[in-house]
């Protein structure tokens, strides 16, 4: 009998110690269930989606920045996770981001909140892309052999011309895209009132004569744009 009442105990014992497993196996899914909802519901939170007209991109620092421009507010966004350079100021783009810590360098590695792209996806062309499927074939530029412009510059120059072609309200200058007619232009230094400004001359060749159509000044400190106005000789910014 003594036996028997032994062979019970154990088979009780056996059965809770079963059910506590169970309970526990029970209660760690339970836990790990419910810790990947709330990661899962504080990652939908933390996201966050503008559409914006992108501007440039910056890779000079220690970030990769995508910069872009909401009505008349001017976004900045980390962009190290996108390699993807494509996209054309004007262009329209949808952004998803996050709020993120990044470290600035030289600070003693001080950490700041920043906005962090997760995705960037392009949703309708502007003019500057537009005008590269129209036209269809590069600006030609020069420059004076002294002035020693790296080719970023050179680089960062083109770029803004070229905005200034897709998207300028001189008419002549639009009959010479609409024709794809060849546009060039030159570089040089030129003061003004006392300041000095990069020229730009947006020009054309008619029978071996050099037609220029539009001169601009380009203020690199304050990083403005500016159209000569040949009748009142004055500057008028160009705001695009």
């Amino acid at each position: 009998m003594k036996n028997i009442w032994k062979i019970l105990f154990v088979l009780a014992c056996v059965s809770c110690r079963s059910d506590t497993q169970k309970n526990t196996k029970t209660a760690i899914t339970d836990t790990v269930k419910k810790a990947v909802e709330v990661k899962k519901s504080v990652d939908s939170q933390s996201q966050n989606k503008t559409i914006a007209e992108f501007v440039d991109y910056n890779d000079d620092g220690d970030y990769f920045l995508l910069i872009a421009r909401r009505k008349n507010e001017i976004l900045s966004f980390i962009n190290d996770n996108n390699d993807d350079r494509s996209l054309l100021r004007g262009d329209m783009i949808e952004v998803l981001w996050k709020t993120d810590t990044i470290y600035i360098a030289g600070d003693g590695d001080t950490p700041q909140q920043a906005e962090k792209i997760i995705s960037v996806k392009k949703l309708k062309d502007g003019n500057v892309s537009k005008f590269r499927k129209t036209y269809n074939k590069p600006l030609k530029y020069n420059w004076p052999q002294e002035e020693s412009y790296s080719k970023s510059y050179l680089d960062k120059l083109y770029a803004l011309v070229e905005y200034y072609v897709a998207n300028t309200k001189n008419e002549q200058l639009q009959l010479l895209v609409k024709n794809r007619n060849e546009i060039n232009y030159s570089i040089e230094k030129q003061t003004r009132g006392d300041k000095e400004y990069v020229l730009i001359g947006i020009a054309t060749t008619e029978e071996h004569h050099i037609n220029t159509v539009q001169w601009l000044y380009l203020d690199n400190e304050q990083d403005k744009l500016y159209e000569y106005d040949l009748v009142n000789d004055n500057l008028v910014e160009f705001k695009q």
